[in-house]
């Protein structure tokens, strides 16, 4: 307690001899700054460190303004030092319009400006907008400013185009504007038809206009977008049956038996779906054999469905395999018959079931009637009940019991089609060829429909289709080639996901980044978005091992909506930078430890079973990469060389140097006082050793060098000596150093620091550095606005700074 209390005493003591000793340099300064060389100053590990220091910034939870106005600051000093502003623009856009409570709407639209282009990524351009509509008052304002971006970057990007637009008609709708609104909206969908929103409300203020090939192209689409949502499929399947569509309807099931499989692999097939399977195959030109195949299945698990098991007979009859059929539906009655007088299955047919079955499968009109009683009899108020014992009261010639029971079981297909037999028996053929045609639409692929064709074509009628099926299909085929419905693929066969490096080893102090690769290996387009297979939402987790052993969840959190989807064969890359965090801080401040870090990416992450993480789409494993750190091989001549390259060395090396040596320095307060996990050189001389070096990188002749070596000190205690050669810097004719000197002083002086900052925010020559006091808490009555991100500044002469903790 007492050596912390005589440290304390030192810094104020330090601070107070500080203030005189930097207000003489600033004075002295002044013509000197003044006469040195106005140039444009470029480094890009100098602004790849600003960018660094932003980010970890805004990586924290709550990030507040003040947090947020810092890392704008230093985001526009990478561009000052000429970094390419799509390296920054996504994070300066991010950061504002997560993290601002001001309105700096102008600010995001220039840098929307600059950054939106046929590459950009959708997650990052959707932010800006949603942040500057949210500034806005009144819809006159919000539209103005969409038609405004339409035409400034709509233009470089087809799929933001389709999604401004969809955002305008939605404004204009809001004031019941459908005519202003609907073109719009057809723009918006015929450039982007992954645009669900545009076709829903098209579908809405003009129903008329959307024909049965466009609802049918649209849930080819969205099936395309998400080959894995069983709602989407099925819905597709049963449009193509409502259109007659047989073949697409049959394979679209089958498209579902399939998926339905993937998706829940220990549950039976459900009627839903091998139900429509079968009757739709069945009305097929060529696959009535898989109806077969289905009842075949359904049988080898255990399941018993009258239904198929008719549909299955009639298939074989219609192959030409009479005996084939026979059998079946011969079986069939048998099993059904068995569970009626068993009662014990729970799929046991009930009499209804017996009675289609005698009417339609295996027309045997007494055994029809005498179920059709029966069903009627449990179930007076059944309308299918009633129609079929309509139906068979027709069939055993009892038509005048038929009449009044038709009256009173309203317009099914099956009261339809005894109606028009019991017309035809009456000479009314004319009202019983009508009658047959409105039967058929009802359910056009069923077993009854299939009778009423049988008699219409008896009468010399044919039932003509109301819509076009071909129609329909040539749509699909002209946009889908010859894949009007998908063949089903397992996310394994159609996703591929990397995770690299430049390298797989890397030595103390060194910053590596790398990629996820996304890559389409199926031979459809992939779409990355909210309502697609894969979202874009990136999770990665780091898990160190060797001398030090730790679990880092939720190293990385990426969103990224790639603005066109991948083609076959083709892939994106979302570059990430791994030294980030708490591993950032890991490897920096222990530079002896060796350490295996495996890094673990997941895409669209959810939580399993026993809290594991793990991919949406499951059977995707998550993409690793292994990196090794080997730990820093202390011994006297080691560093030896080292001192002698902060004063003799090129600039890489005096850069490696200082971080080393804030890494050790940073390493013995880490061990202090507790026993070491890992073999650690160290002496006595040491630290002051250490300390000495990193003075002299502090004033090194060369700018990138003193930001480097204050960069590495971000999370180091400073004692008197340090900050005394920290605040020499505050004078420095490059404005980086200046900038950082401020940064770092203002993180450990706190208010102390605060009339340095007031002064630095007004007078400083840089407006990058002006800007960033300001954000740091200085005073600047000239200077509100954000740091512009336009061309660098070139260097002004400077304004003297007061003393540092100057009070």
């Amino acid at each position: 307690m007492q050596k912390d209390t005589k440290t304390k005493r030192n810094l104020r003591y330090s601070v107070c001899w500080l203030s005189i000793a930097v207000c003489l340099c600033a004075s002295l300064s002044v013509s000197a700054r003044e006469r040195s060389d106005q140039r444009q100053l470029f480094s890009p590990s100098v602004a790849r460190i600003f960018q660094n220091m932003a980010h970890e910034i805004t990586s924290i939870d709550n990030v507040s303004p003040q947090q947020a106005q810092e890392a704008i600051a230093l985001l526009s000093a990478a561009t000052g030092l000429q970094m390419r502003g799509d390296d920054v623009y996504p994070d300066m856009i991010r950061t504002i319009s997560r993290y601002f409570d001001r309105d700096y709407s102008l600010k995001v639209y220039e840098l929307l400006v600059a950054y939106a282009d046929q590459y950009a990524d959708l997650e990052i351009v959707r932010e800006a907008i949603q942040y500057m509509l949210a500034q806005l008052n009144t819809r006159e304002q919000r539209e103005k400013i969409l038609a405004d971006m339409l035409k400034t970057i709509g233009g470089r990007n087809t799929v933001l185009r389709s999604e401004l637009s969809t955002m305008l008609a939605m404004l204009m709708l809001e004031k019941a504007d459908a005519q202003n609104a609907a073109p719009l909206l057809v723009q918006a969908y015929s450039e982007n038809k992954y645009n669900r929103l545009a076709f829903a409300k098209l579908a809405e203020i003009m129903p008329d206009q959307i024909n049965p090939a466009m609802y049918l192209e649209n849930l080819r689409v969205m099936l395309a977008e998400n080959p894995f949502d069983l709602t989407t499929a099925l819905a597709f399947a049963q449009y193509a049956e409502q259109l007659q569509l047989y073949q697409t309807a049959a394979e679209a099931y089958e498209y579902c038996a399939e998926l339905f499989g993937y998706l829940y692999p220990f549950q039976p097939l459900p009627s839903y779906i091998y139900l429509p399977w079968t009757i739709n195959n069945y009305n097929t030109r060529r696959d009535q054999p898989k109806c077969l195949r289905i009842a075949d299945e359904l049988r080898q698990n255990g399941q018993f469905d009258i239904f198929v098991e008719a549909v299955a007979g009639k298939a074989a009859l219609k192959i030409g395999d009479r005996q084939m059929a026979d059998s079946i539906l011969r079986a069939t009655e048998k099993k059904a018959l068995q569970m009626v007088a068993e009662k014990s299955d729970p799929d046991t047919p009930g009499p209804e079931q017996l009675a289609w079955f005698y009417s339609f499968a295996l027309p045997e009109p007494e055994k029809a009637i005498e179920w059709a009683n029966k069903a009627y009899s449990s179930e007076p108020n059944s309308v299918n009940a009633a129609a079929i014992l309509a139906y068979a009261l027709v069939a055993n010639n009892q038509a005048q019991w038929a009449k009044p029971i038709i009256e009173s079981c309203g317009q099914s297909q099956v009261a339809l089609l005894a109606l028009a037999q019991i017309q035809l028996q009456e000479g009314q053929k004319d009202a019983a060829v009508e009658t047959l045609k409105s039967a058929i639409p009802k359910d056009p692929g069923s077993l009854a429909a299939e009778r009423a064709r049988q008699i219409l074509r008896e009468q010399g009628s044919e039932y003509i289709t109301p819509i076009d099926p071909e129609t329909a299909l040539s749509l699909l085929r002209r946009k889908f080639a010859q894949d009007a419905v998908p063949a089903f693929a397992r996310p394994e066969e159609m996703i591929s996901v990397q995770l690299s490096a430049r390298g797989s080893k890397f030595s103390y102090g060194r910053d590596f980044g790398g990629s996820v690769a996304i890559t389409n290996i199926s031979s459809q387009p992939l779409v990355i978005s909210e309502d697609a297979a894969v979202t874009g939402q990136i999770r990665i987790d780091a898990r160190i091992t060797g001398d030090l052993t730790r679990e880092i969840p939720n190293l990385i959190t990426i969103k990224t909506t790639p603005a066109s989807p991948i083609e076959p064969g083709r892939n994106i890359l979302i570059p990430v930078q791994f030294v980030t965090g708490e591993l950032r801080r890991i490897l920096r401040t222990h530079p002896q430890a060796s350490l295996e870090i495996q890094f673990i990416a997941f895409i669209d992450p959810v939580t399993a079973e026993e809290n594991r993480t793990v991919n949406r789409l499951s059977t995707i494993a998550p993409a690793t990469l292994v990196i090794k750190r080997p730990g820093v091989q202390i011994t006297t001549q080691y560093l030896q060389n080292r001192l002698n390259s902060v004063s003799k060395g090129q600039q890489s090396q005096k850069i490696e140097s200082a971080r080393l040596f804030a890494g050790l320095l940073a390493e013995q307060n880490a061990v202090a006082g507790r026993e070491p996990l890992y073999k650690l050189a160290y002496a006595d001389w040491m630290p002051e050793l250490l300390e000495s070096a990193l003075l002299h990188s502090l004033i090194d002749a060369d700018w990138v060098t003193k930001v480097n070596t204050m960069a590495a000190m971000l999370d180091l205690p400073m004692n008197h000596r340090i900050v005394d050669a920290v605040a020499a810097n505050l004078n420095d004719n490059a404005w980086p150093v200046r900038m950082m000197a401020v940064y770092l002083l203002a993180k450990s002086h706190g208010d102390h620091f605060k009339k340095v900052l007031d002064h630095t925010a007004e007078f400083d020559s840089s407006k990058y550095t002006r800007d960033m006091a300001f954000a740091l808490g200085g005073d600047n009555p000239f200077e509100q606005e954000l740091p512009k991100s336009a061309a660098p500044e070139a260097e002004q002469p400077d304004q003297p700074a007061p003393a540092a903790g100057a009070e």
